[in-house]
C-alpha cells in the first residue's frame, strides 16, 4: 500500500508539474524577500543583504531542482523527455523511421496472426473440464485397410460395463434434421447422443437437465437438449422451453435443457443433442458385437493418472473377449481383420490433419519474423555508423553511457510500439481475410480472434523487437576505436570490413529462408494442381444440388417416402431449362462430409468355402435409375436399373469399378452373384452393371468402393429386396442438370416441392462445382498461406540486397568514381555490383537449398503425388529467386555506372 500510495504521488506530482513548480517558486522567494528584509533589519545595505540572503538559501534554481529531485519524479520527466527527442529525432529521418517501422509492422503482425490461429486451433484446451483427459475411442482395421472407424452398439456396451480405464465413455452420430415446432421449419445439425456422451465431456445444461433412462423408456416421444444460440434466437431465450415439445423429421422430442454459451459438439454448428438408446439394437435384436458395422463415435474420459496406452491396452484385452460375449464373432475374424483399438486425445482427433500445416505455418511465420529482425538491424546498423559522429559528440560533452543507452532504447521501443500497433491492425485484417472463410473446413477456425493472448504476444514481440534494435546502436558506442571518430575523416567513418560481412550475412540468410519457404509454396502448388487434374469420376460443370429429407413420421416406409419424391422429380423434370433430375442417397454422393462408417463386408456368393480372405468393405449407395448420367460417371459395364431390379428375383445392384476389381479382379461381373459376408438369411444380389468409381469423401482420400442399389421407384407389390426393408429414402441429395444458370432454377424447385409438401426443407443448395471446391478447402488454405509467406519473405529479401547493394554504392562513390576516371567502363562498373549482389543471392540460395531439402520432408503428409525433393520445385524457385535478385541488384548499379568521375574526385 505504501509503495502504491508513492507511486501515486509521484505520478500527481508529474502531471501536475506546472503549477506546483510555480508554488515552489513562490515560496522560494517568499522565504528569500523575508530573509533579506531580516538583514536589512540587521542594519546590512541592501546589496549586502541580497549577497547574504543567497548565501544563507543557496541559489533559487539550485533549491527548485533539488526540491523537484526530493518528489522522485526526475526519473519520469528525463525518461518523457528522452520520448519527446526520439520522436523530434524519428520523425527528421523518415527514411530510416518509415521503412523500420513498416519491415517491424510487417513481421508482428504476420507472426501475431500464425499465432492467433496457432493458439486457436492447437494449442487452447477444448472448452471442457480437464479436457486433458478426453480421448476419441475407435478401432483400426489392417486386414481391411480400415484406418480409423468407430464404434459399434455391441462393442460400445462391452467398453462402457467391462473397462478398467475410463470414467466414462460415450457415442454419437451426426444427422441434419428438420425442426418444427409450429413455427417456420428449418434444418439443424443434431447429434444424436448417447446417454453417457454429454456427462463424458463434463458439461452440465444452464438451464433444465440432462437426458435419462426414463426419457428413453417412454418410447412415443424422446428427449432433446437445444443449444444456448437456437434457444436465442429461436425462442427468445424463453425459460419456459424447458418441456416444450419439438419435432426433428416429425419425431417428437422433449425439450429437456438448454446447453450453456459457447458449448459445442461435435461441430460449431451443432444445435440439438438428441438422447438416443445405443442399446436398443441388442435388446431388440440379441447380443451382437456387430464388427461390419463400426459407425459410431466413441468419446471417453481417462480415470486419473491413466495414460492412452494404458486405456489402448485394456481395450485390446476387451476385443479379444469380444468371441465370450457375442456370438457373431470369432477370434479368427478378429484375426483376419486386424482389429485393434485406437485411443487419441480428442483435441487430436478433432484438429485432424490441420496440425501438420498449422505447425508448417508456425514455422513460416518465424522465418519471415527473423528476416523482419534481420532488416530492421541492418537498417539500424548503417543508421549507427551515420551517427557515430554526432554520438562522439554528445559523449566528448558529458553524456554517460546510460543516457546514450536510454537515448537510443527510447526510440527503438518507440520504433516497437508504432510497428508493433501497425502490426496488430494488419494481423486483424489478415485473421478475418484468412482464416474467415469457409470455417467450416478447417476444425476450431471459428474460434481464431485477436484475443487477449494474441494481444499480449504481439506486446512481447514488440518489447523484443524494441531491445534487438537498440542493442545494435549501443553495440557500436562501445567499439573500441570509438573515440577516434571524432578526429577522423567523414570516409573513415564509415563500416569497416566485420560490419560489411555481418550485414551481407544478414542478406543471405534472408535469401536463405525466402528460397525455403518458395519451394514449400512450390511444392504445395503442385500438389494442388495435381488435386485439380484428379479425375473426378464425375462433371460437376452445369449441375445444381441440394438436400432434401424426408420425415420419417409421415414417411416411414419405402413406398411412401419413394412416392414423395417421384413426385418431386416429375415435377422437377417439367420445369423449362432442365435437362435431368436425379438423386442419390448422401452417403454416397461424392466428395460429401457423411463420415463413411456405414460399411460392410460384400463377398461374391460363389465363393468357395473355407476361403479365408478376409471381405472388402464397401459403401451402400442408392441411386436413382438416371443417376449416374446426370452425375457424369461413366456406365463400363451392363446396364443402369430398370425396374425389375426392385424385384424379389432379380434383386439386381451395380458396383463401382474398384469393388468389382476387388471381388472378381478381371473377370466379368455382369450376371454374378454377390451377399453379405457371414450368415444371412437373405438371397444374394445380381450384379447388373459397372460403374465409375468417385471419390466419397475427398479426393486426397481416392474414391470408394460402393455397391449401388435401386431407389425411388414406383411402389408396387413386389419391390421387397432386403435393402429396401432397410433403407427409407429420407436423406438424398438431388442434382438437377441444366443449361441454364444453374441457381437461377432455385425458386422455381421450391415451389415445386412446395406443391408436393410445404413443410419440407432444402438444404445444402448449391452448384457442384463448390462442392468439389470446398473438398480442396484445407489444401488450398495451406498453399494460399505458404504463398503468401514466400511473397513476403522474398519482398524481404530483395528489400535487403537493394538495401546493402545501395549503401555500398553511396558508400564507394569515390573509389567508383577513382575506376571510371582510371578507364573503367560504365558497363563493367554495373557489372561489378551485380556481381556482388549476385555473390550475396547465390550464399544464400546454396543455405536456402540445403534447409529446403531438410525440411520439406515435413510437408510429406500434405503433398498429392509430389515427392518433398521434387526438382521442378526446387529449381524454379531458385530461378525466380535469383531472377529477382540480379534485378533488385541492377537498380544501385545503374546508378553506380553514372557517376560523374569529376564530381566524385571534387568530393575526396
Amino acid at each position: 500500500m505504501r509503495l502504491i500510495a508513492e507511486l501515486r504521488e509521484r505520478l500527481r506530482a508529474l502531471v501536475q508539474r506546472a503549477r506546483e513548480d510555480r508554488e515552489l517558486e513562490e515560496e522560494l522567494r517568499f522565504h528569500l524577500e523575508m530573509e533579506i528584509e531580516a538583514n536589512l533589519r540587521r542594519g546590512l545595505s541592501p546589496a549586502e543583504a541580497r549577497r547574504q540572503a543567497y548565501l544563507r538559501l543557496g541559489g533559487v534554481t539550485q533549491v527548485a531542482e533539488a526540491t523537484r529531485a526530493a518528489r522522485g519524479v526526475q526519473r519520469l520527466e528525463d525518461l518523457a523527455r528522452d520520448v519527446r527527442q526520439g520522436v523530434r529525432r524519428l520523425v527528421r529521418e523518415p527514411g530510416f523511421s518509415l521503412p523500420v517501422v513498416v519491415t517491424v509492422a510487417l513481421g508482428i503482425g504476420v507472426m501475431t496472426a500464425v499465432f492467433a490461429l496457432v493458439n486457436a486451433v492447437l494449442i487452447r484446451p477444448l472448452p471442457y473440464p480437464d479436457s486433458g483427459r478426453l480421448v476419441q475411442v475407435g478401432h483400426a482395421a489392417s486386414g481391411v485397410e480400415l484406418a480409423m472407424t468407430g464404434l459399434s452398439h455391441g462393442t460400445l456396451a462391452h467398453y462402457r460395463d467391462h473397462n478398467r480405464v475410463f470414467d466414462g465413455i460415450g457415442a454419437y452420430v451426426e444427422h441434419i434434421y428438420t425442426l418444427s415446432d409450429g413455427g417456420a421449419p428449418e434444418q439443424v445439425r443434431v447429434a444424436l447422443s448417447s446417454l453417457g456422451l454429454l456427462p463424458t465431456l463434463g458439461v452440465a445444461p444452464q438451464l433444465g437437465r440432462l437426458p435419462t433412462a426414463e426419457d428413453l423408456a417412454i418410447g412415443e416421444r424422446y428427449a432433446a437438449l437445444i443449444s444456448h444460440d437456437l434457444w436465442v434466437r429461436r425462442y427468445g431465450a424463453d425459460p419456459g422451453v424447458i418441456g416444450r415439445t419439438i419435432e426433428l423429421d416429425r419425431v417428437p422430442q422433449v425439450v429437456v435443457g438448454v446447453m450453456p454459451p459457447g458449448f459445442h459438439f461435435p461441430h460449431p454448428e451443432t444445435q440439438v443433442w438428441a438422447a438416443w438408446d445405443t442399446d436398443w439394437v441388442l435388446s431388440e435384436y440379441g447380443p451382437s458385437a456387430d464388427v461390419g458395422d463400426l459407425y459410431m463415435n466413441g468419446v471417453a474420459r481417462l480415470a486419473p493418472g491413466v495414460s492412452i496406452e494404458q486405456a489402448q491396452r485394456d481395450l485390446d484385452r476387451l476385443i479379444r473377449t469380444l468371441p465370450d460375449v457375442y456370438p457373431d464373432v470369432t477370434a479368427a475374424r478378429l484375426e483376419r481383420m486386424g482389429l485393434r483399438s485406437v485411443v487419441v486425445p480428442l483435441k487430436t482427433a478433432i484438429v485432424g490433419d490441420v496440425r501438420v500445416p498449422l505447425l508448417l505455418l508456425a514455422a513460416t511465420g518465424a522465418f519471415l519474423l527473423l528476416i523482419t529482425w534481420a532488416n530492421a538491424t541492418s537498417l539500424s546498423l548503417a543508421r549507427a555508423e551515420r551517427q557515430r559522429m554526432e554520438v562522439a559528440v554528445e559523449r566528448a560533452l558529458g553524456a554517460t553511457a546510460a543516457r546514450l543507452a536510454r537515448r537510443f532504447l527510447s526510440e527503438s521501443i518507440l520504433i516497437a510500439a508504432a510497428g508493433g500497433t501497425l502490426g496488430v491492425a494488419l494481423g486483424s485484417v489478415a485473421v478475418r481475410l484468412c482464416f474467415g472463410f469457409d470455417a467450416g473446413q478447417i476444425p476450431r477456425l471459428g474460434e481464431v480472434g485477436m484475443d487477449g493472448a494474441a494481444l499480449a504476444f504481439a506486446a512481447g514481440l514488440a518489447l523484443a523487437t524494441g531491445v534487438l534494435l537498440a542493442a545494435v546502436p549501443l553495440a557500436a558506442v562501445r567499439r573500441p576505436g570509438f573515440e577516434g571518430a571524432l578526429t577522423g575523416a567523414a570516409g573513415r567513418m564509415t563500416a569497416g570490413p566485420r560490419e560489411q560481412a555481418g550485414r551481407r550475412v544478414l542478406v543471405a540468410a534472408q535469401v536463405a529462408l525466402a528460397l525455403t519457404l518458395l519451394v514449400g509454396s512450390a511444392l504445395m502448388a503442385r500438389s494442388f494442381s495435381r488435386l485439380h487434374q484428379v479425375e473426378l469420376g464425375f462433371r460437376p460443370e452445369g449441375a445444381l444440388t441440394f438436400y432434401l429429407p424426408i420425415p420419417a413420421t409421415e414417411y416411414g416406409d419405402y413406398h411412401r417416402s419413394s412416392r414423395v419424391h417421384h413426385e418431386i422429380l416429375e415435377r422437377l423434370r417439367a420445369l423449362p431449362g432442365v435437362d435431368a433430375v436425379e438423386a442419390a442417397s448422401m452417403a454416397n454422393f461424392p466428395l460429401t462430409p457423411v463420415p463413411a462408417y456405414h460399411n460392410d463386408r460384400i463377398v461374391a456368393a460363389d465363393r468357395p468355402p473355407g476361403d479365408s480372405t478376409e471381405a472388402p468393405y464397401a459403401l451402400h449407395g442408392f441411386a436413382t435409375p438416371g443417376y449416374f448420367e446426370a452425375m457424369g460417371i461413366p456406365l463400363l459395364r451392363g446396364r443402369t436399373f430398370q425396374r425389375i431390379d426392385t424385384s424379389r428375383d432379380a434383386h439386381g445392384v451395380i458396383l463401382s469399378a474398384s469393388l468389382a476389381r476387388a471381388l472378381f479382379g478381371d473377370e466379368d461381373p455382369i450376371g454374378r452373384r454377390v451377399r453379405w459376408a457371414g450368415t444371412s438369411e437373405y438371397p444374394p444380389y445380381t450384379v447388373v452393371g459397372v460403374v465409375g468409381d468417385v471419390p466419397s469423401q475427398g479426393l486426397a482420400e481416392g474414391p470408394s468402393r460402393v455397391m449401388y442399389f435401386p431407389n425411388i421407384y414406383p411402389p408396387q407389390a413386389d419391390t421387397v429386396t432386403f435393402m429396401v426393408h432397410v433403407y427409407i429414402p429420407s436423406d438424398e441429395m438431388y442434382i438437377v442438370r441444366t443449361r441454364l444458370d444453374p441457381l437461377s432454377l432455385v425458386p422455381a424447385i421450391r415451389r415445386a416441392i412446395d406443391e408436393v409438401d410445404p413443410k419440407l426443407v432444402m438444404a445444402r443448395v448449391g452448384l457442384l462445382e463448390d462442392v468439389v471446391a470446398r473438398s480442396m478447402a484445407q489444401a488450398r488454405l495451406t498453399m494460399l498461406l505458404l504463398l503468401v509467406g514466400a511473397l513476403t519473405a522474398l519482398a524481404l529479401g530483395v528489400i535487403g540486397i537493394y538495401g546493402i547493394l545501395s549503401y555500398s554504392v553511396r558508400r564507394r562513390t569515390q573509389e567508383l568514381g577513382v575506376r571510371i576516371a582510371l578507364g573503367a567502363t560504365p558497363g563493367q562498373v554495373v557489372r561489378m555490383v551485380v556481381g556482388d549482389g549476385a555473390r550475396i543471392a547465390l550464399a544464400g540460395m546454396v543455405a536456402g537449398l540445403l534447409a529446403a531439402f531438410a525440411l520439406t520432408r515435413f510437408l510429406r503428409s500434405l503433398l498429392y503425388q509430389v515427392s518433398p525433393a521434387d526438382p521442378l520445385a526446387f529449381v524454379s524457385a531458385a530461378a525466380l529467386l535469383l531472377g529477382v535478385a540480379l534485378l533488385a541488384s541492377y537498380v544501385p548499379a545503374r546508378r553506380a555506372g553514372r557517376i560523374d568521375p569529376v564530381e566524385a574526385l571534387k568530393a575526396m
